[in-house]
């Protein structure tokens, strides 16, 4: 088996080439954000990928394509990479939509390797090359399509970027030197010789097996953590995944080999950019920064840091306390109860749904867990919500990170079904804080609520507050304004956005009364039956998908009470949400400034 010339000229084009990407990546990342780390990471994997393999023909997918930025801009879209996670500019991750070179969409962890084998298996005559993470790979759905894989899909390779040390912690000069020998000519063609030769006889049989187990032994030796050959890959590595040379003869093997492959690809996050490599959790997924410095902007406090600031006040005082997350502790706000309490702070991994299950397994044992997962993952423990919270009415809390419209990160992270998720499940009470104050005032309620799971919703980014502080019951309403005639109910992050158009409101003869609606389930019953008669327009407002939302709960409620009053439902009607910036994309959906007041003047006259 030959592997492709690798001649040094070629390599030092590469290898400049490489420097300019990472300087492009920096660049941009620095004006729009996003995952530079990741990327500066794979720069010398995806150039030495683009150069092997035929694409689009063969197929390349990445899990999860916050790794793509690279992929991206040496497969046609270096011109337009200035407007990254910029509305209507290149996506922030695989998207059929953008290019053809995206064969499947991707965002959400564990989804590359079903995928490809699914492609691979309807494209026999092309290779699907699968770049994996070493934190994605241990994903419950990653792991099901490893095994199922086996030894029946011969087009497939599969990548490893290892680059958390979470793999491979013992590999050194030794394996490296075993990596470098095991995807030689010599190894290959030896192994491949001396297999055939010994296959005749049963003599030949017992040496054939033989060989295998020590090769298999040696392999361990050197490579504990490397997927076994049990399940049916032919295994390549640990290779430098910043050694253009070694990639490039790796991966010209692998295209070769009938697979399905499996090559371990040994990489560092952040590469070629100091500030990177010192901090890679920082520079991980990071807003616009000073390139000179790494600082970025300094904001008001975040919903994220009020949940986890309160969390560990009330944990100081109560023992019971845990905290569980899925490879999201420092972004969910957790960063500080790690540090004090770290028996009591479990990172699952990206494993949704064994966190809540766990978390599930505490509550029955009397201890109170929060599970603060953003939005869009809690997608992923939809069955265990069900099965292993809600119909046990186990006191789990789960804190909704990310809620509504989260910006850049595009379609695959809008947090826009999590309201229609909770509401659908049996015992859940769902909250919705409308004011950093009350998020505090909830969680203080939230530690000693024992009657069932609680979801507690807020959005990314600032915090807002009002002068005077909303108090906070279950099943209460509070009226922020007093007036008549038109009725504005608002929850979550609604409020803020209604408070800010109500002079306008005014001015057009729309103002009225505006409600902070914080609890979602169950409703302000009382409020319902006493104060909806009197107001001739009633208006709710969330920032979730409106079928199945906050309006429809109080449709469902006044049907049953047999009540006949419009209701006015301002939410977003579409589930495909585009990435951009959040104030822009609120007000391009109507749930901000003049295009909301414009939905509340057509609701009005008539018009939807």
């Amino acid at each position: 088996m030959e592997s492709m010339k690798v001649d040094k000229e070629y390599i030092e084009k590469l290898k400049k080439e490489s420097e300019d990407i990472r300087n492009t990546l920096i660049e941009i990342t620095s004006k729009n954000g996003g995952h530079l780390a990741p990327n500066l990471g794979v720069v010398e994997l995806t150039q030495a990928i683009y150069e092997i393999f035929d694409l689009p023909n063969d197929k390349v997918l990445f899990d999860v394509g916050h790794q793509s930025y690279v992929y991206k801009l040496l497969t046609g879209r270096k011109e337009k990479f200035g407007t990254l996670r910029t509305k209507n500019g290149i996506g922030p991750f695989l998207d059929p939509k953008e290019s053809c070179y995206d064969f499947f969409i991707s965002g959400h962890a564990g989804s590359a390797l079903s995928a490809g084998a699914g492609i691979a298996t309807a494209n026999p005559n092309n290779k699907v090359i699968v770049v994996v993470g070493d934190a994605s790979i241990a994903n419950g759905h990653s792991l099901e399509a490893l095994n199922n894989i086996g030894e029946n899909i011969k087009n497939l390779i599969v990548i490893l970027n290892d680059n958390e040390m979470s793999i491979g912690k013992n590999v050194g000069s030794l394996s490296n030197f075993f990596g470098r020998l095991m995807v030689s000519n010599a190894y290959m063609n030896i192994r491949k010789d001396i297999r055939d030769i010994v296959s005749k006889g049963r003599v030949g049989v017992q040496l054939k097996n033989l060989l295998e187990r020590i090769e298999y032994s040696v392999k361990q030796f050197f490579l504990p953590s490397s997927i076994s050959e049990v399940l049916g890959y032919q295994f390549l590595g640990v290779i430098d995944g910043h050694n253009l040379e070694s990639l490039i003869k790796t991966l010209s093997i692998a295209k070769d080999m009938e697979g399905p492959v499996f090559v371990h690809i040994k990489t560092e996050k952040g590469k070629g950019y100091h500030l990177a490599e010192e901090n890679k959790e920082k520079f991980h997924g990071i807003s616009p920064f000073n390139p000179e410095t790494g600082e970025v902007e300094s904001g008001e406090k975040s919903y994220s840091s009020i949940f986890g600031k309160k969390l560990v006040e009330i944990a100081e005082k109560d023992n019971e306390i845990y905290a569980i997350s899925a490879a999201m502790i420092k972004g969910t706000g957790l960063g500080e109860f790690k540090n004090r309490f770290e028996n009591r702070c479990i990172d699952v991994g990206i494993a949704e749904g064994h966190g809540v299950t766990f978390a599930a397994g505490l509550a029955i044992s009397g201890k109170k867990p929060y599970v603060a997962i953003y939005s869009t993952f809690f997608q992923r423990a939809f069955d265990q919500m069900i099965h292993d919270v809600g119909l046990q009415n186990l006191p789990v809390r789960f804190i909704v990170d990310r809620a509504g419209i989260v910006g850049e990160d595009g379609k695959t992270h809008q947090g826009i079904h999590d309201l229609n998720m909770f509401l659908s499940m049996p015992n859940y009470r769902v909250i919705a804080p409308t004011t950093g104050k009350e998020l505090e005032k909830v969680l203080e309620f939230s530690k000693d609520f024992k009657s069932g799971p609680l979801a507690i919703r807020f959005p990314r980014g600032k915090n807002f507050e009002l002068k005077n502080d909303l108090e906070f019951e279950l099943g209460k309403w509070t009226e922020v304004k007093k007036g008549t005639k038109n009725l504005y109910l608002a929850t979550g992050a609604m409020l803020k956005e209604v408070i800010e158009i109500e002079e306008k409101l005014r001015e057009k003869g729309l103002d009225g009364t505006i409600v902070s609606c914080s609890s979602i389930r169950p409703l302000d019953e009382d409020f319902i039956l006493d104060e909806f008669s009197k107001y001739t327009n009633i208006f709710t407002f969330e920032d979730g998908y409106e079928r199945g939302g906050f309006g429809s709960e109080i449709l469902e409620f006044l049907n049953e009470k047999k009540i006949k009053i419009k209701i006015n439902i301002i939410a977003l009607d579409s589930v495909s949400i585009p990435h951009g910036s959040r104030n822009i994309l609120l007000e391009d959906y109507g749930l901000r400034g003049k295009k909301l007041i414009d939905r509340i003047e057509g609701s009005i006259n008539g018009e939807k």
